[in-house]
């Protein structure tokens, strides 16, 4: 989370938000508050007023791309994009996760982290969302343009990546990675961000779910 003058920047996971946090800081000294993946309902009473914004992204490629990060930087070999979905939303316990040959800690993270949907990162402590423009990741660039315009300053994150992981920049194709299982088991679990991000037009803002906790990495 950003605290801006009049505006509230919330990071959804897997939207470039790393990025967008250290454009934000090296180039006009804003930091973030708190812990990164703070939500309006950790938004100070100070800064309720305020108006909220962020990125949303398609909820299969997002839930991949989540996927292909742990498994570069954790270097599991076993861990299959749809053994990952089975693990975290097919009703499989913890332990599962210690077949990865994972450490203690990766697999107590590894089934936590943003397992609720992305549209909960919007949602005040009574499941509403406050937000009020949600950009879709996939319109990144014309999407900042306006956030620029929005905001009065420069909000290009071009030259400010963080999260590269020597396989492609990037531009990887997820595709080929999805089952129709590992779909299956991302639609059930996140049958909210499927409805919203489809939706036509922008993405809806009247809409209730499940908070996501501070940390994001509560189930």
């Amino acid at each position: 989370m950003i605290i801006l003058p009049k505006h509230i920047y919330i990071h959804t996971p897997k939207t470039a938000g790393s990025s967008f946090e250290k454009m934000m800081w090296d180039r006009h000294s804003f930091p973030v508050y708190g812990h990164q993946h703070n939500t309006p309902a950790d938004i100070p009473t100070a800064h309720l007023h305020k108006s909220v914004f962020g990125f949303m992204r398609d909820p299969l490629i997002a839930e991949c791309s989540n996927w292909r990060y742990h498994f570069f930087s954790w270097k599991s070999p076993k861990m299959t994009f749809t053994e990952w979905c089975e693990w975290r939303y097919g009703d499989k316990p913890e332990e599962y996760g210690n077949r990865f040959d994972l450490t203690e800690a990766q697999v107590k993270y590894g089934y936590r982290f943003n397992v609720r949907p992305s549209a909960g990162y919007f949602c005040d402590a009574t499941g509403k969302c406050v937000a009020d423009r949600i950009w879709r990741y996939e319109s990144l660039g014309w999407a900042l343009g306006e956030v620029s315009k929005m905001l009065g300053i420069n909000c290009s994150i071009e030259g400010f990546g963080v999260m590269e992981y020597n396989w492609s920049r990037g531009r990887e194709k997820y595709e080929p990675h999805i089952t129709p299982r590992a779909e299956e088991l991302v639609r059930k679990a996140k049958a909210i961000d499927f409805e919203i991000h489809s939706a036509e037009g922008y993405i809806p803002l009247d809409y209730s779910c499940p908070v996501v906790p501070n940390y994001a990495d509560s189930r």
